[in-house]
């Protein structure tokens, strides 16, 4: 149970840190000053978690219940949302930004496999 608490928790401290990073990258590249990144950072991980308990743990359960818990499923299952919401999408610095969001889901496909993994009782194997 310790792994898939940490396999909810860790990714999202992941996310929020890309996310973060990114997002005063995104606001200094306009010209903007990055005075509130405290409040981004919180704001970040709370939606971070959020996301992770709900979308996270549905990912978990129906991918383990079916038996199709690998790293490719996973990576599939976070990309899943940032393909559909990139249709919705109509300016170019827009798509330019869900590069990083098709990283950050990325990312966090793989540290939560990573950690779920001795949950689950699979290999260490990315197959």
């Amino acid at each position: 149970m310790k792994n898939l608490a940490l396999a909810r928790l860790v990714p999202s401290a992941v996310f929020t840190v890309a996310f973060v990073g990114w997002m005063v990258f995104w606001v200094t590249s306009d010209g903007a000053t990055g005075g509130s990144i405290l409040r981004l950072s919180l704001v970040a991980l709370a939606a971070a978690l959020i996301f992770q308990f709900v979308y996270g743990g549905l990912v978990y359960l129906i991918l383990t219940r079916t038996g199709l818990w690998s790293i490719w499923t996973i990576a599939f299952a976070y990309l899943l949302p940032v393909f559909i919401i990139d249709h919705m999408i109509d300016t170019p610095r827009e798509a330019r930004g869900m590069i990083a969001w098709m990283v950050f889901a990325c990312l966090v496909a793989g540290v939560s496999w990573f950690f779920a993994r001795a949950e689950v009782g699979t290999q260490a194997d990315l197959l």
